[in-house]
């Protein structure tokens, strides 16, 4: 018979099977996440403007906070009392941009973003505080989730529902796991094709030789035609436009390689795209116009919104809605990202779609106008939907009705009953 008193007992604790899975890929429970170094990976103009620009478009939209009521359904309640928390200020160090920005930088190099509610005392969400110190996660017996967070000798214990926790790609959906992880061999590709222009570039195109003679050289004599000849033409610290003098009967015989019969240049072009496709992001984004029309510049943008923003931003509301609100308020308030607002520059498109909902009755007047950052109209037609009624028939293309006068159709109708009595 179970305990009716079970509730009360100690909850059994294990560390999560996460452990396993993480390991068996290399790569520390709780510490960096990555065999390739974060700044390393950073000096690559790729992967830092991948990461740069997924984050900044993340960052950038607001919060929408809705509410259910029967009579309208979900609108969105700008005066929500965790406004200010999700959309200004999540505490007195970030602001919520610079929150966010930093939670899926991390969450790209790192694999986990982490994200700390402080409550007060019945419960409500106070501040929002980014957490960057070394984390455990377990799993008890019955599924909940807890944190040991910080230092040595610092640590503390969290709940698993105090803390929004948003991962990367991940095998178990509860540890995430580095994208540099996975593109490991793409960033090491790079960074050689880098070290190897660079080290090009820096000789001034300098390149090997070899040094022939017809008689026979004493070690001790040709350590020391190599190290006069590397003083001269130095292709590690670079030494441009030397000049070297060849004793009698020596000959230098070049050993040129064409940087584009190694694919030097092709390698760094192809490099771009590659690591484009781990991060999930157009190469137009980072500045790649190879193949970038005017025709499919809108389909990149497209694609890029719905690959790979928008699951973002579903992973992100998820995560939020059921750890920052109340068991009893989930029902009737939930949070979406407003991806509406990386079209603010693109005044053309947000236009176009401002024009399409207002003529269907989706937006009236003054929701238009705030669309466009315009006060409202104190009128009360302004508030009302509107929907274009100018559709005919085929049959009446080019004809015009006359107005039928109701009191004559009502005569006519009662002229004709009497008619038929009589």
């Amino acid at each position: 018979m179970k305990n009716p008193f079970s509730f009360l007992l100690p909850k059994k604790e294990k560390r999560s099977l996460t452990v396993d899975y993480v390991d068996s890929l290399g790569l520390p429970y709780n510490s960096v996440y990555s065999p390739v170094s974060i700044t390393t990976a950073l000096q690559l103009s790729a992967v830092y403007r991948c990461v740069d620009v997924i984050s900044n478009d993340i960052a950038s939209q607001p919060f929408d906070i809705l509410q259910f009521s029967g009579s309208e359904g979900w609108s969105v309640n700008e005066f929500h009392k965790h406004n200010r928390l999700l959309n200004y200020e999540p505490n007195p160090s970030m602001s919520k941009f610079s929150l966010w920005k930093t939670c899926i930088t991390k969450v790209l190099l790192e694999g986990n973003g982490l994200i700390e509610i402080i409550r007060d005392g019945i419960g409500e969400p106070t501040k929002l505080i980014l957490l960057n110190e070394n984390f455990k996660m377990y799993q008890r017996d019955d599924g909940s989730i807890y944190y040991i967070v910080g230092y040595p000798g610092l640590e503390r214990k969290i709940e698993g529902e105090d803390i929004i926790h948003i991962i990367n790609f991940s095998y178990n959906g509860m540890m995430g796991i580095s994208t540099l992880s996975y593109a490991v061999n793409s960033l090491n590709l790079s960074g050689a094709s880098e070290a190897s222009a660079k080290g090009f570039f820096t000789s001034g195109a300098n390149m090997s030789g070899i040094l022939t003679t017809e008689g026979k050289l004493t070690k001790e004599k040709a350590d020391s035609l190599k190290a006069s000849w590397a003083a001269a033409f130095d292709v590690t610290d670079g030494t441009p436009g030397g000049i070297a003098v060849m004793e009698s009967g020596l000959e230098f015989k070049p050993v040129t390689v064409n940087p584009k019969d190694a694919q030097m240049l092709e390698t760094r072009k192809f490099n771009v795209i590659d690591i484009c496709r781990f991060f999930g992001v157009s190469p137009s984004k980072a500045f790649d116009d190879n193949n970038l029309t005017y025709s499919n510049i809108e389909s990149f943008q497209l694609g890029y919104l719905t690959d790979t923003i928008s699951p973002f931003d579903s992973k992100i509301e998820s995560e939020v809605n059921r750890k920052l609100f109340r068991p009893s308020q989930r029902s009737t308030t939930k949070v979406n990202l407003n991806i509406n607002e990386l079209l603010r520059a693109n005044l053309d498109a947000k236009a176009n779609y401002v024009s399409k909902m207002f003529q269907v009755g989706g937006y009236n007047v003054n929701e238009v106008r705030k669309e466009c950052g315009n006060p409202k109209y104190n009128h009360a037609n302004a508030e009302k939907p509107m929907v274009q009624i100018n559709l005919v028939s085929v049959d009446k293309i080019g004809t015009k009705e006359k107005p039928v006068d109701k009191n004559t159709t009502i005569n006519q109708s009662d002229n004709g009953k009497g008619s038929q009595d009589n």
